[in-house]
């Protein structure tokens, strides 16, 4: 398999040193490559997982130097895929640190065994687990809201961009859509994380029928609405 095109891409975003320090132009060569040798009909690669140095990239690209808004459904595919990573070494970590009490066991001399320094790196790792995930789906839940508020807040306004995300971010709730969401953390959640993103919806679905009421009894008493008077806080 050539995966070549990732060590070039690997090797320019390296060459530019962080994202928030680096002239815009800089990082025009890379967004070339990535059109012209990943993103190309014919490239070899374009279905796979791409590297964590290259999300990471993305990352960046999204929060700095300010937060790009427009792009927070592709900022929770690309913690999503970063999730999927943490995941994805925990289950070797775990492996690793079994074979290795086995093999201490049973004396082997003659298979490698993990330093005491890796050992404690890895155990860090098992029982760091339960805070990174809860900090994860604290960002995807934070995220959804924040994307829901400026979404509501609009100017001009589009009901139909809306309820689209609440349904791609909410899907449970809404019993006449049934397309599985687009998103990627609805791949992997939890019965419990599902509960509380469903009550996360729930709560701004709640927020936004007192909304249309208030707005509704605004203008029947023959006020004006403004930019002002509709600014909202979700939390």
């Amino acid at each position: 398999m050539d995966v070549d095109p990732l060590h070039k891409l690997r090797d320019l975003i390296a060459s530019v040193g962080d994202v928030d320090q680096t002239p815009r132009h800089n990082h025009k060569e890379i967004y070339q490559y990535i059109e012209r040798e990943i993103l190309s009909p014919k490239s070899s690669i374009i279905k796979q997982v791409p590297p964590l140095q290259v999300v990471i990239y993305a990352i960046n690209n999204i929060l700095y130097p300010t937060l790009v808004t427009r792009r927070i459904p592709q900022l929770l595919d690309l913690l999503a895929t970063v999730e999927f990573y943490r995941k994805r070494t925990l289950a070797s970590s775990l492996e690793a640190t079994i074979w290795n009490e086995y093999y201490e066991v049973q004396n082997e001399n003659t298979v490698y065994r993990l330093s005491e320094e890796d050992g404690t790196y890895l155990k860090r790792l098992e029982s760091d687990s339960i805070s990174m995930r809860t900090m994860y789906i604290t960002l995807v839940s934070e995220c959804c809201q924040l994307d829901m508020y400026l979404l509501l807040t609009a100017k001009p306004p589009s009901m139909t961009d809306f309820l689209i995300r609440f349904n791609e971010y909410f899907p449970r709730l809404n019993k006449q859509h049934q397309s599985k969401s687009p998103r990627l953390f609805w791949s992997d959640l939890s019965s419990q994380e599902i509960v509380q993103l469903s009550n996360l919806g729930a709560d701004c679905c709640s927020q936004v029928q007192e909304i249309v009421s208030w707005a509704t009894d605004y203008v029947r008493k023959g006020s004006v609405l403004s930019p002002h008077s509709l600014l909202i806080d979700f939390r």
